[in-house]
């Protein structure tokens, strides 16, 4: 059984160097012998006593097309007909084991970036064409351009050759040919050498007596701050670099085809350019029948002027007394699309859209960093003596769980709302932690954590007297408003409040209602001021956007959801609840679907016995997180439990818990099944299973016995097999939001 390196004795360097030359061997068996196979056994091949094949030889071999091909006037090939898409392949000596792709170079148009292919042999002996290998060709992927021959098992003379293209009618193609390869070239690539290198790492950190086990966390220590920024500052780049990107190529599209609605994906703006005018609809068209319908929310009336080609129709817009509206937040706008329009406004008359991606690639990065600097305050503030490795499983958790993947790889007007809440809610809660007090003691002195008169509070302190931070109570508060105006259903957040300042709320409802005095000496002014900095951002942040609501819909509570040209009419649509325990259990319990190829997983289906709204799913939040299984199964603990009495959270988890639950059935209901709104309760389960998770390691003394060893190994086992799957998750969500990216990593495993 594993033994949690808590117990161990510091590893000795001797020690240290063995493994690290260890996980450097293993990179570079991996690098070069796993992913570098095919040229190993295209060099051995080579070397073998078969006729040697010349240029010559190959080029006397014309590429004869099927009917279903033709060329193109440029260079390439355009698909006129799948099913004779087809292309002879020259054969030489009959044994070849890769094929090589030939390419076109500059041709016009747009051709594919991605060439699905499958390779049909005719053996000696047979009568017919045996099929087998299917590859997919990448142009700008060089790696993929080599195709193992397969399917010839008994190593038969094969006679011929001939590739078929599995692409719909009018792909342009840059490929023109296959040949004989005799050689795959070595390729040394540095991003799978990193990624080697990080997975090693990370193997290397959560063994026995690592460095990870043996270090305590430290919040005023200067080397674990910079790490920290280490760690974080590659994110930093990409969102630098992305958002510079979209910025210099984003031209605003409108997306539409006959007969059909039209997609318009940028919502925002369209909002910053309204209210720049002063007014609450957008400046759009119309279809001329729509204004006339007696319900244009009809699905019967909106096909009937469809199918008239009457447009524009918007889909997912906001339709309410002929005008069009967005019922998305509106603070994203206020906080960025608006000031973006108005600043490029001094440059260029109206000025520019900020591009959605942009916008989301800002808010996301911002979101994990404010998460990974809240999970660590939660930790520093309850559990002030947890391993390096438990924040580590804290906050992969926290990551993994919540969401954060899926909202890095699908940056568009749909996730913004997710992004800019998932940004307030953590803002509101590391402000929220930081905000009791506690006065500085002498031995405080060397702490390098905050500068002032006094620091935060930690668990540590016991009833030592504190003071509430009337600013971090205010800006919290603020932050968790802020909510409302990008997606309402964040505001759960703002209950957790009652059992993280429940000493605090005692104190002031005892100092002004019940004339009582205090440890802390609280004053009615102060406990006056406190209420005041605890409820007035709430009224700050809801009045202006209630009142926003009455502009647009003459109606304070009247957010517009309902007035969506969406898959039903919702003016007249009444949610049952008879697949509601269905739904909970796609949310949370989804099967994955495996593929026999990368990325090995793929969106599954989610049929509904009784229907409602669904979309294909990515597997259950526990299934693809099974820490969080894990973790709430260690509050059968009694030793876990106690912990958690001790450090006054079993009030705070239940109510995260039922929060939690009352968010999916309220999504559910309303919303149906999709992937994202996962995020509206996903981050309240990995709270509290981050809490579980130090509970557990504080309960056991970080594993000093088998009892501890067994649990901690288990939350580690369980935190690296979810970071698995959210990495192969990624890839199947790139695949669909982002290919050219994807491919960059399924190169390495289509290669041959």
């Amino acid at each position: 059984m594993m033994t949690l390196p808590a117990l161990r004795r510091p590893t000795p360097a001797r020690g240290a160097a063995i493994r690290l030359l260890l996980a450097l061997f293993v990179v570079l068996t991996l690098e070069l012998g796993v992913f570098n196979l095919a040229h190993w056994q295209s060099l051995a091949g080579s070397s073998s006593n078969f006729p040697t094949r010349t240029a010559g030889d190959i080029a006397s071999q014309s590429h004869q097309l099927g009917p279903g091909l033709s060329p193109l006037p440029g260079g390439g090939l355009k698909v006129t007909d799948p099913a004779g898409a087809w292309m002879d392949v020259p054969v030489t000596d009959g044994r070849a084991s890769f094929l090589q792709a030939q390419l076109a170079e500059g041709i016009k148009g747009s051709p594919l970036s991605q060439i699905h292919v499958r390779l049909d042999l005719h053996l000696a002996g047979d009568k017919g064409w045996t099929q087998g290998t299917r590859g997919l060709i990448c142009p700008g992927q060089a790696r993929s351009h080599y195709l193992r021959i397969r399917g010839n098992p008994n190593g038969g003379r094969i006679q011929a050759m001939r590739l078929w293209i599995q692409e719909p009618v009018g792909s342009q193609l840059e490929l023109i040919g296959m040949t004989p390869a005799d050689v795959v070239p070595l390729e040394l690539n540095p991003a799978r050498i990193l990624m080697l290198a990080c997975l090693a790492a990370l193997i290397l950190g959560y063994l026995p007596g690592s460095v990870l086990w043996r270090t305590r966390l430290d919040t005023g220590s200067v080397s674990q701050r910079l790490a920290l920024v280490l760690i974080l500052t590659p994110l930093a780049v990409w969102s630098c670099w992305s958002i510079q990107y979209d910025l210099s190529t984003f031209t605003p599209v409108a997306y539409h085809h006959p007969q059909a609605y039209v997609y318009d994906f940028n919502q925002y703006d369209h909002v910053a350019q309204a209210l720049l005018h002063g007014r609450p609809w957008l400046d759009l068209g119309q279809a001329p029948g729509l204004s006339k319908a007696a319900n244009p929310f009809d699905i019967a009336t909106r096909n009937a002027l469809l199918a008239q080609d009457q447009q524009p129709i918007y889909w997912d817009y906001v339709y309410h007394n002929g005008h069009w509206y967005s019922y998305f937040g509106v603070l994203p706008v206020l906080l960025l699309f608006l000031p973006y329009r108005a600043v490029t406004s001094l440059a260029h008359p109206g000025g520019y859209a900020l591009p959605t991606s942009s916008a989301a690639a800002l808010l996301v990065t911002s979101a994990i960093i404010i998460t990974t600097l809240a999970t660590i305050r939660l930790l520093a503030r309850w559990f002030p003596r947890v391993s390096l490795a438990v924040v580590g499983m804290a906050l992969t958790t926290m990551l993994e769980g919540s969401g954060m993947v899926y909202l890095w790889c699908r940056r568009n007007f749909y996730t913004i709302p997710f992004d800019a809440s998932i940004l307030a809610v953590m803002t509101g809660l590391w402000l929220w932690m930081g905000a009791r007090r506690v006065h500085r003691q002498p031995t405080d002195a060397g702490e390098h954590s905050d500068r002032g008169s006094t620091r935060m509070w930690t668990v540590e302190d016991g009833d030592q007297p504190w003071q509430l931070s009337r600013p971090r109570l205010f800006l919290g508060s603020l932050s968790i408003a802020a909510t409302l105006g990008c997606r309402p259903t964040f505001l759960a957040a703002g209950l957790l409040a009652l059992p993280l300042f429940a000493k605090e709320i005692r104190a002031v409802i005892n100092t002004l209602f019940a004339r009582r005095s205090h440890p802390t000496d609280l004053s009615q002014k102060r406990a006056l001021s406190l209420l005041v900095c605890g409820l007035l951002p709430v009224l700050l942040v809801a009045a202006p956007l209630l009142w926003y609501n009455r502009w647009r819909f003459g109606s304070l509570l009247d957010f517009g959801n309902r007035y969506q040209m969406t898959v039903l009419d919702l003016t007249n649509y009444h949610p049952g609840t008879q697949g509601l325990l269905q739904i909970f259990g796609y949310y949370l319990l989804q099967p994955l679907t495996t593929l026999p190829v990368f990325p090995y997983l793929q969106f599954s289906p989610a049929p509904m016995r009784v229907w409602h709204f669904t979309e294909p799913g990515l597997g259950g939040l526990l299934v693809t997180t099974p820490v969080l299984v894990l973790a709430l199964a260690l509050l059968a603990l009694p030793r876990v439990r106690k912990e958690l009495q001790l450090r006054g959270w079993m009030t705070t988890l239940t109510l995260a818990l039922a929060l939690a639950a009352l968010v999916m059935a309220a999504d559910s209901y309303v919303g149906g099944f999709s992937v994202r709104y996962t995020i509206d309760f996903a981050w309240l389960i990995c709270l509290v299973a981050v809490v579980i998770m130090a509970a557990a390691s504080s309960a056991y003394e970080g594993g000093r016995s088998r009892a501890g060893a067994a649990v901690m190994s288990l939350l580690t086992l369980t935190c690296l097999a979810g970071l698995v799957l959210t990495l192969i998750n990624a890839m199947v969500m790139l695949e669909h939001f982002d290919p050219s990216q994807a491919m960059n990593v399924a190169v390495w495993f289509l290669a041959p």
